[in-house]
């Protein structure tokens, strides 16, 4: 990992000429909400009240000169809210409550530093999002983890540059701490290209995971390569992902690990009059067939103002459980 020991040290050089002894000027914050709560019947299960999301953010801006740091602190409360119904009457949650985005950016000419103790996955959010249109059935592993793509949603202890953008494309470069005390500065490392002109998206990048970090039936370092595209007609958005998964931790495998495919692809319709639907499939390829997943979704929503939402949503898997959900968003 000697390429992102550099990488690291080039960002903490190409920003100390920006740090002087001005005081920073601190912008009033801003303080924001996401909840999202409805009913959910999951095959085999009874049919109960959830939180799928609550969050509550702070985000602001501290000026020092002609440089602008952004800082973002969320914390999603959504599994405390649940550990009622969890079968474990001796916790009472707080142990659940964890922070979501714990982020700064520096914005410069030279492109954007990124610091993130705690974070949404950049590799996942641009090159997966295209076909993330959904409430329920958003794959990450703290709501509903389909199995179906292996990229993490979530990262930590990350350092990140995004260059200028150049005809509409920027090249993202990351590295990310995930162990202290393992005698590896870098535990995973990503890149990824991304055109965006407002209307046409396309992707490609690649994830690697050191074995240090995978279970220990594993020798292998994990390579993810993914590509994703998407347009916006205007009322309707159309995506599509493919990733490639080399050395994927299977224990069922002789050497611990197998290779698989998935692919996605979503279409979210505006309706007209706040109404609107969502339409997509996933599926999963695995060297083991024991492995294959595939799943349909369906959502229909009702937009009721700029702020809150209600929808309804299911989930029609093939190897795991189905699921259905009605919902009401509010954004603050």
């Amino acid at each position: 990992m000697f390429a992102m020991k550099k990488m690291v040290f080039a960002i903490t050089l190409a920003t100390l000429p920006m740090v002087s002894s001005h005081a920073a000027e601190f912008s009033k914050p801003e303080i924001y909400g996401f909840i999202s709560a409805g009913a959910l019947k999951i095959d085999n299960q009874d049919l109960e009240a959830e939180a799928f999301e609550i969050e509550l953010g702070l985000k602001g801006k501290a000026q020092v000169q002609d440089l602008n740091l952004l800082y973002q602190l969320e914390v999603d409360l959504a599994s405390a809210a649940n550990r009622a119904d969890s079968g474990d009457p001796g916790k009472d949650g707080e142990d659940d409550i964890h922070v979501k985005e714990a982020v700064m950016r520096l914005p410069t000419q030279y492109g954007t530093f990124v610091l993130a103790a705690r974070g949404t996955s950049g590799q996942w959010a641009q090159l997966y999002g295209p076909i993330n249109h959904y409430e329920y059935n958003e794959p990450h592993a703290a709501l509903n983890a389909d199995g179906i793509f292996v990229q993490p949603d979530r990262t930590s202890g990350t350092f990140a540059w995004a260059s200028p953008a150049v005809a509409n494309t920027r090249l993202v470069m990351a590295a990310i701490t995930l162990q202290e005390d393992n005698d590896e500065d870098a535990d995973a490392a990503s890149i990824r290209v991304v055109y965006n002109d407002g209307k046409l998206h396309l992707g490609a990048g690649t994830t690697l995971i050191q074995s240090e970090q995978l279970p220990a039936f594993t020798q292998d370092d994990l390579l993810l390569t993914a590509l994703s595209a998407g347009y916006d007609f205007g009322n309707i958005q159309l995506g599509a992902v493919w990733e490639h998964s080399d050395n994927q931790p299977y224990p069922l495998a002789p050497d611990g690990s197998a290779e698989s495919d998935s692919f996605g692809i979503s279409a979210n319709i505006n309706l007209g009059k706040g109404f609107g639907m969502a339409v997509g499939y996933k599926e999963k390829d695995h060297e083991y067939d024991a492995a294959d997943e595939s799943v349909y979704m369906l959502k229909f929503e009702k937009q009721l103002d700029d702020q809150v939402k209600v929808w309804a949503e299911t989930g029609q898997y093939d190897q795991a459980d189905s699921n259905y959900a009605l919902g009401v968003n509010l954004r603050f």
